[in-house]
């Protein structure tokens, strides 16, 4: 008579479709939603006083600039800006076509990622016509400054208006994240300026100066329409981006205080989701990112646009993590259930054969009375004989059934009488049951796992559990 025996135990897909389908999420409360809302709403302000802080700057006349130069520096502020605003008016436009619920967070990140992608695609496919743009309003300026030097021959003079004009423009552009989009280039010109003034002007070569002075001012008119680009592309990513921490930070408190609505005989449940319980704490793996990217938000205006691309795939990697999370809790938790109900199936085939619990020595329980490790039953049939079946957790709800045997009686007729009844009773359930196998070495000899037959210890046992 076998002292061990190996089942498994499995449901068809329709069955764990049924039973999944029985729990779903219940909708956040409307404190919950509140919150959510004015979470977002304040995230929304805060990248639009970003973008207003980028259009005042646009809105600044150029100090130092000639006369001739103000329209085209005027011009060229005034598309920037058109632009900018184009890129925040489309992700607005997104944002109101969804919900602030939870459902919608994801699919809204990733179409404001995709509308915000196709405008700086499109940005980035004007850049040539807008260089051209400049260059015709640069030399409308040269060929009226041309007239000028024609009548006025005093290069020195118009050497210096160039170099004025650089540096005008050198200064504006001192107004933004130069160094963050375009490192060393300003610097780069103003080195440039500076051998100018020291080397040509001193030396009196005013012609090779003015010559010198004019291509600088061109590459530095350049320059502002990258670097404007740059800091209007780094506004608009900014924006998806505070709007994304916000709502991870609203969807990790939905998860943490999150409720499953359960379908039950005696009508619907709600049960708290306990999602850390039954993931081993993967909340708390994901609070613990989270509060890396928000120490990231401390120094936001440091953090390059590659970067910023990188946290927003960090956000975006972090809900799915509490999707993960919550979908598998919902799982272990109907595991859990559906291992009671496994029990119950197996000590009512059990008391169909003579098998009882004893309530002093006797019973069922999960391992350290935790619903997310293995049931224990124990049952006796009052001659010494005793059955410990142990229902432990595998993938897609499926279960090993491991039964020992403690016997004084060597009766393998009865027990072969016992194994059928509790096979054709989780058959009758409709799940599919292996062939039990002997265990190796226990073919003809009873188990020896004598600590699993006092199911109070079983119950009270430390249950070890790893916080990673």
């Amino acid at each position: 008579m076998s002292g061990m025996k190996d089942v498994r135990v499995t449901m068809t897909r329709t069955q764990r479709d049924s039973l999944l389908n029985s729990a779903r999420r219940a909708e956040e409360s409307a404190q919950q939603a509140r919150q959510r809302e004015q979470v977002t709403q304040n995230a929304l302000n805060n990248a639009n006083r970003q973008l207003d802080s980028l259009n005042r700057t646009l809105n600044n006349e150029i100090a130092g600039l000639h006369e001739d130069m103000q329209q085209m520096a005027q011009d060229q502020n005034r598309r920037l800006q058109q632009q900018a605003n184009e890129h925040n008016r489309r992700l607005q436009e997104q944002a109101r076509s969804f919900n602030n619920s939870i459902t919608d967070v994801n699919r809204r990140m990733e179409s404001q990622r995709v509308a915000l992608e196709g405008s700086i695609n499109q940005v980035r496919q004007q850049t040539e016509n807008n260089r051209q743009q400049l260059q015709n309003a640069i030399d409308n300026v040269n060929a009226r400054i041309d007239v000028h030097d024609a009548r006025d021959t005093n290069h020195r003079r118009v050497a210096e208006f160039w170099i004025s004009q650089v540096q005008a423009y050198i200064g504006d552009i001192k107004q933004y994240r130069h160094d963050m989009f375009t490192p060393g280039q300003l610097a780069k010109w103003q080195n440039e300026l500076d051998t100018i003034q020291q080397r040509e002007m001193a030396q009196e070569a005013y012609q090779t100066a003015m010559a010198s002075a004019r291509s600088a001012f061109n590459n530095v008119v350049e320059l502002k329409e990258n670097v404007v680009n740059a800091e209007s592309e780094w506004t608009n990513y900014h924006s998806i981006f505070v709007q994304s921490l916000a709502d991870a930070q609203s969807n990790l408190n939905y998860h943490q205080n999150m409720q499953f609505t359960i379908e039950m005989e005696h009508g619907n449940e709600t049960v708290d989701s306990n999602i850390n319980f039954w993931t081993n704490n993967a909340l708390g793996r994901i609070s613990d990112a989270l509060e890396e990217v928000k120490a990231r938000e401390g120094k936001i205006q440091e953090v390059p646009t590659a970067e910023l691309i990188q946290l927003l795939d960090r956000l975006s990697e972090i809900n799915s993590q509490m999707e993960i999370a919550a979908n598998e809790a919902k799982e272990a938790l109907i595991s859990s259930q559906h291992r009671a109900e496994m029990a119950n199936i197996l000590t009512s085939a059990l008391s169909g054969c003579g098998w009882d619990f004893h309530e002093a020595t006797d019973g069922m329980t999960y391992e350290g009375e935790q619903h997310n490790r293995p049931v224990h039953i124990k049952m006796s049939d009052g001659m010494d004989n005793e059955i410990v079946a142990i229902i432990t957790p595998d993938t897609n709800l499926d279960n090993k059934l491991e039964l020992h045997f403690f016997y004084e009686t060597n009766d393998e007729e009865r027990q072969r009488a016992w194994i059928e009844s509790m096979q054709n009773s989780l058959k009758e359930s409709g799940l599919n049951v292996s062939t039990p196998v002997c265990r190796e070495g226990y073919e003809s000899t009873a188990s020896d796992a004598h600590s699993l037959r006092n199911i109070q210890e079983t119950a009270a046992r430390k249950v070890e559990t790893v916080r990673s």
